[in-house]
Order: C-alpha cells, then sequence, then structure tokens
C-alpha cells in the first residue's frame, strides 16, 4: 500500500549537471526544467499535475521541456494536462515532445493544437533555435520512435532528421523513447531528453544489484548515460539497444548524453516503489 498510497505522489527534484562538448560559454550554466509521462487519469490528478508544476517554477529553470504521455488513454482529458502544464513559466518558454501514449489515444494532432494554443510549442520531426544571452541551441523533437515497423521489421530510429542537426551549436533532442540515444549520438546530438520508462515504477535490490522491469524494454532506465559521439552503432540484437551503455564519467568530453526522466505518473499498477516520481532540473557546463 505505501507504493501506491505514499511513494507514487513523492515528487522528487533531482539537479544533476551535464557536460556538453563544445558549449559557448554563454550556454553555461543554462538551466533546463523537464517534465515528463504524466499520465493524467484516474489515478493522477490536476491537482497533482499542479504540484509538480509549482515545484517546478520554483526552481528558477531556463527553459521547460515535457517529453510526452500527458495522458494514457483516449478517455483521459488531454486538454486539462495541457492547462496545467501551461503554467510553467521560464523565459524561454515551454517545448514538448508526443509519446507513445499520444498514438494510444489518438490525440498526436490534439496534442500539438493545443499547445500552440497555450503558447506552447510541440516539436513533430521540427526544430527551433532558441537563443540564450546571446548564443543559440537548436532544439529537435520528434514523435514516438518506434523501434520495428508494422511487419516487424527493426527499422532505423530518428529517420530522416539528419537536416535538423546544426554543427555550428549544440543540438538538444526531445524523443520520449530513450532507445533512440544511440542513433541520436551517431547522428552528433550532444544532447537527448527522455522518459517512457517510469524508472520501472518499481526497483528491487537483490545481492546489491538493483532490478528493474524496465530493463526488458532498455538499457537506459532512468539517470544520466553517455556515449561516444559519432560512433556508428553496431548491429544490435532483437529486442535490445546497442551495446552496453556507459553511466556518466567526466574523462571525455567528445562524447553525447541522454537524460532520462522516471516521470510523475503510472501505467499499469498505479504503484511505485524505488523508483519516485520525478522532476529534473539538467544545468549545462561546457565539457
Amino acid at each position: 500500500m505505501y507504493g501506491f498510497a505514499a511513494e507514487r505522489l513523492n515528487y522528487q527534484v533531482r539537479r544533476i549537471e551535464i557536460p556538453i562538448p563544445n558549449l559557448p560559454p554563454e550556454l553555461d550554466g543554462m538551466k533546463i526544467v523537464q517534465l515528463s509521462d504524466i499520465h493524467l487519469s484516474s489515478y493522477m490528478s490536476r491537482s497533482q499535475v499542479r504540484r509538480a508544476v509549482n515545484m517546478a517554477n520554483d526552481l528558477g529553470a531556463d527553459l521547460a521541456v515535457v517529453t510526452g504521455d500527458l495522458v494514457t488513454g483516449a478517455g483521459d482529458p488531454i486538454a486539462d494536462c495541457v492547462d496545467e502544464i501551461r503554467q510553467l513559466s521560464t523565459p524561454l518558454g515551454t517545448w514538448g515532445c508526443n509519446g507513445n501514449h499520444e498514438i494510444y489515444a489518438h490525440a498526436e494532432d490534439i496534442a500539438a493544437y493545443l499547445y500552440a494554443q497555450a503558447g506552447m510549442k510541440l516539436l513533430r520531426q521540427s526544430n527551433a533555435q532558441v537563443t540564450f544571452k546571446g548564443a543559440k541551441f537548436n532544439l529537435i523533437g520528434v514523435d514516438y520512435q518506434r523501434e520495428y515497423n508494422g511487419r516487424g521489421q527493426r527499422q532505423q530510429m530518428l529517420a530522416g532528421i539528419e537536416p535538423l542537426v546544426q554543427r555550428d551549436m549544440p543540438n538538444i533532442l526531445l524523443s520520449h523513447n530513450p532507445n533512440s540515444f544511440n542513433r541520436a549520438a551517431e547522428l552528433g546530438i550532444e544532447l537527448s531528453l527522455a522518459g517512457h520508462t517510469h524508472g520501472g515504477q518499481i526497483q528491487v535490490e537483490i545481492l546489491d544489484r538493483r532490478l528493474s522491469p524496465a530493463r526488458f524494454i532498455s538499457d537506459y532506465i532512468a539517470g544520466l548515460y553517455r556515449r561516444p559521439m559519432f560512433a556508428p552503432a553496431p548491429n544490435e540484437r532483437a529486442g535490445s539497444v546497442v551495446s552496453t551503455p556507459r553511466k556518466f564519467t567526466p574523462e571525455s568530453s567528445a562524447m553525447a548524453s541522454i537524460y532520462v526522466n522516471r516521470g510523475l505518473g503510472t501505467v499499469g499498477a498505479p504503484v511505485r516503489l524505488g523508483v519516485p516520481p520525478e522532476i529534473s532540473l539538467l544545468v549545462l557546463r561546457r565539457a
């Protein structure tokens, strides 16, 4: 009962500094607040979303991002969720991408419309160059990236976004599925922001090893991971992501990073154990 009654509503702010290769001095210290996987539904009320938004606003971030899954299914009030996240207040505005549950809810287009009506921007295979303190960065957003096509065949993720990547400024990718990170790093995208896994919702420790059901869908479960930029990804085994990801280490500057937010809501059982919901405050640093 603790996981239902307490931990799933125990929002935690996680602050982490992320080294970015070739980051302009003006962008050093820029703060991004990230929400993800809100899943407004019968188990996630508007007031609970509002509390998370208020906590996010208290962090004084420069940019706000929401990385998909506003709702769970077609019957959930996506307009109510957008009404709450529109209260996010940062100088550079609020930006988002669609998740897989926007597909299930048949709400990808609706989400984009509601974002625009609220003065926010949902990026769908598109980008925007944003200026902060006189320096620019390139913000890219994509719809949910499927690993397999309708015939069950593996397909390339982030197909067609190559022209969106800029070489003369840092690139930040909003992609709900963290499994797109290998391709993003190969393309030279310095930072990816994702959600999707919920950190597994339940995590147990056995023999000093933490076990999470999210391991079945991704090696990028929660937190910060890095891999070399521009390095071609080796062949994958079916159902897995490329190679074993490396947790953050400070020794190399030519590394792409991904941050995977644990999300706010739940799917399936409305329970969290050992994986509290998260509001991320990401601070960019020169590598």
